[in-house]
């Protein structure tokens, strides 16, 4: 026994080392980027807003009502901003920073420019806006230049900071530059310079950087990809107080579109809105196309990107909280890499696979658990994507391992009963004298394929010499049933049988055969099971495809060695619908061949068009019901609903259909099919189908 787990280990440790290996490798190369900054995304989303934002820091928005209301349309005059600096001064405002450049001067009014420097000048608190510029002439590694405000501004003394942001790979917005060499100076964004500005002067403002470590105003600033940090978003648009432009403006001299002189600003005044505030002032409106995407873009339902000047209020209020984003070390990622890849090998050789698969899906669920602990309580960010690579990889591998041992068992088994194939075949050949040639013939054959369900836990369950029996006992039974309709057994493949209709003698109702057949080994399966029942209670069930169609029979193999078989195409989609049935959650699969044969006598229901693994075309498939041409309300009224929701579903109505696969399962709960197709329109009415969507589902697994 020691023995065994020690190999069983060092078999795991193996599998761990290869899948940890390579989904570091492909993560050092970049190749999770993408999935690993949505994963940040899901993070913020899952975290959700703040308790309470900075109520400090508030903003004033261009909106789409102050281009509606005032009166000179975009761009405005400087009058204006001078007017709002005047007003925010007269309110108490502690700060007033620019997301506005002023780096052109005004074309037609000269005296604009000199009427905001003036009001710039008299606050002896604005911080102003500036921007770096790539210039695409130079081909020198020091290709930028800075894009300062206009001389008269520059002039107050006022200090500038730039507005360039950073954006990933994927167009959004996660992380804030902390300052940006432009020649032998250093420059600062809106958000470290407002920072430093409201810093005590006993602090120290100056920026210290040194083996990629920043200080601001004395407080280390944890970093990510050199000079940048995260935003700590503290929710979605709108999460900091914001006014419109047009009620700052709007005062006893300044009268909005259409008002009657309500004096807006005078009430703010009055109120001490802006006593000691951060003020921001930039653009909202969608005309100015200063929206941006951040983590928070989609969240509660909603797409919605944030205004540019928010997105600095939020890297401001990161800096003031203290609450920084960090990467997690290289070496405890590593770590938790290969611990889950471990931990997945181990339960893929310890446990069956129907065993296996929901350990792993708690192990997978621990691991992003621990993700979403560390993000929102210690401010981690981790890998999640290479760690759940490793752990795909190596519980594929140690299934794989697994079934390579089993399967060599099942062979054994095989070999057993392989006398349940000569038999058939012998005594049709005895009774007519018309023996095989060696070599195949092309000929229009019924396929059919059942195997056994829950298996592996009956067996677990049970005493060995009582599994074989069991089996033993179940597959007779199955083989009369398979002689009863002439057909013809063809292999057995660990529990799974293979049987033949039409060959090597032909009956033109071959379809029907092959039908009835399966309809009576399900009933043989009930009767099976009630003769153990007195001693078990574990039973197991059967899963069935049948398919119609061309294919190659004889005696196939060398003159020294042949079998009598089956080969072709038309096989191999018997086989996957026996599969199927996993899926469907039914018993009984049918192709669209072998319904067109059998649609005057069976009893169906039309259950999906799906495309089969390896082939090119898709296929209608049914689910067996009955042969009998007696009436049957209940079995007819499910077919048509069922019928009726499939045919929503397929037009695009997902809330219809949902409504009628809902119905069914009012009156049959257990119904495979129409839990099914209720999860597929559930998730059609979150995420609608693309445009060339045709209905047609494609099977991911043989």
């Amino acid at each position: 026994m020691r023995h065994h787990i020690s190999s069983k280990l060092m078999i795991a440790l193996r599998f761990a080392l290869a899948g940890a290996g390579l989904a570091w490798l492909l993560s050092l190369f970049g190749f999770f980027h993408n999935l690993n900054l949505r994963a940040v995304n899901e993070l913020f989303a899952l975290r959700g807003s703040e308790a309470q934002a900075d109520t400090s820091i508030v903003i004033i928005a261009v909106d789409d009502e102050s281009m509606k209301s005032l009166p000179t349309k975009w761009p405005y005059p400087r009058s204006y901003f001078a007017r709002m600096v005047d007003h925010l001064s007269q309110a108490g405002a502690r700060l007033i920073v620019f997301d506005i450049e002023f780096t052109e001067p005004s074309r037609d009014q000269p005296t604009e420019d000199d009427s905001l420097a003036r009001a710039v000048a008299r606050a002896e608190n604005v911080v102003l806006a500036g921007k770096v510029v790539l210039d695409a002439g130079k081909r020198s590694l020091n290709n930028h230049y800075l894009l300062k405000p206009i001389p008269p501004l520059l002039e107050t003394g006022v200090p500038f900071a730039l507005v360039n942001v950073i954006e990933d790979g994927d167009g959004f917005i996660r992380r804030y530059m902390l300052y940006q060499q432009v020649g032998a100076a250093l420059y600062y964004p809106l958000a470290v310079q407002a920072f430093l500005a409201l810093a005590p002067p006993e602090t120290g403002r100056a920026v210290v950087v040194s083996d990629k470590r920043v200080l601001l105003a004395g407080q280390p600033v944890p970093t990510t990809s050199g000079n940048a940090m995260y935003i700590n978003f503290v929710g979605p648009a709108a999460s900091f107080r914001t006014y419109s432009l047009a009620s700052i403006l709007d005062d006893e001299e300044f009268d909005l579109a259409g008002d009657e002189d309500t004096d807006i600003f005078a009430h703010y005044r009055e109120w001490q809105t802006f006593r000691d505030k951060i003020v921001l002032v930039g653009a909202s409106a969608e005309e100015l196309q200063d929206n941006k995407y951040t983590p928070f873009f989609e969240y509660n339902g909603r797409r919605l990107k944030m205004p540019g000047v928010e997105m600095h209020a939020n890297a401001l209020s990161t800096l003031r909280s203290g609450r920084f984003l960090r990467d997690l070390p290289q070496w405890i990622q590593a770590a938790l890499l290969m611990t889950v890849a471990l931990l997945s090998a181990w339960l893929a050789l310890s446990l069956k696979p129907f065993r296996a698969l929901p350990a792993v899906a708690l192990l997978i669920a621990g691991f992003l658990s621990l993700a979403y602990g560390l993000f929102v309580h210690a401010r981690w960010l981790m890998d999640v994507v290479a760690p759940m690579l490793a752990v795909a990889f190596t519980y594929v591998a140690g299934l794989t391992y697994q079934t390579v041992v089993e399967q060599k068992e099942k062979n054994r088994i095989r070999k057993t009963f392989q006398q349940y194939v000569a038999p058939s075949v012998v005594d049709k050949m005895l009774s007519t004298g018309e023996l095989p040639s060696y070599g195949g013939e092309r000929k229009e054959l019924t396929v059919l394929f059942s195997d056994i369900r829950k298996f592996t836990k009956f067996s677990e369950s049970h005493e060995p010499e009582v599994v074989v029996s069991r089996l033993q006992e179940y597959l007779s039974e199955m083989v009369d049933v398979v002689f009863r309709y002439n057909g013809t057994l063809d292999k057995f493949v660990g529990d799974e049988l293979m049987a033949v209709y039409g060959a090597p003698f032909h009956f033109p109702d071959h379809a029907e055969r092959a039908c009835r057949t399966a309809l009576e080994m399900v009933e043989t399966l009930r009767q099976i099971q009630k003769r153990w029942s007195q001693d078990y209670n574990e039973y197991f069930n059967i899963g069935i495809g049948i398919n119609t169609g061309k294919v190659i029979v004889g005696n196939l193999g060398s003159k020294q060695l042949f079998d009598y078989t089956v080969i072709g195409d038309e096989v191999n989609i018997g086989a996957r619908l026996e599969g199927a049935n996993k899926l469907y959650e039914t018993t009984i699969l049918i192709s669209e061949n072998t319904y067109s044969q059998v649609r005057d006598t069976a009893r169906v229901r039309e259950l999906d068009l799906v495309r089969l693994v390896g082939r090119r075309h898709p296929i209608r498939i049914y689910e067996l019901r009955g042969m009998t041409p007696l009436p049957d309300i209940e079995q007819d009224l499910l077919i048509e609903v069922f019928a009726q929701g499939l045919h929503a579903y397929r037009q695009r109505c997902w809330a219809d259909a949902l409504y009628s696969f809902r119905r069914i399962l009012r009156y049959f709960p257990t119904d495979g099919p129409a839990r099914l197709y209720t999860q597929r329109c559930l998730e059609r009415l979150e995420h609608p189908a693309p445009d060339d969507w045709n209905g047609v589902y494609d099977m991911e697994h043989k």
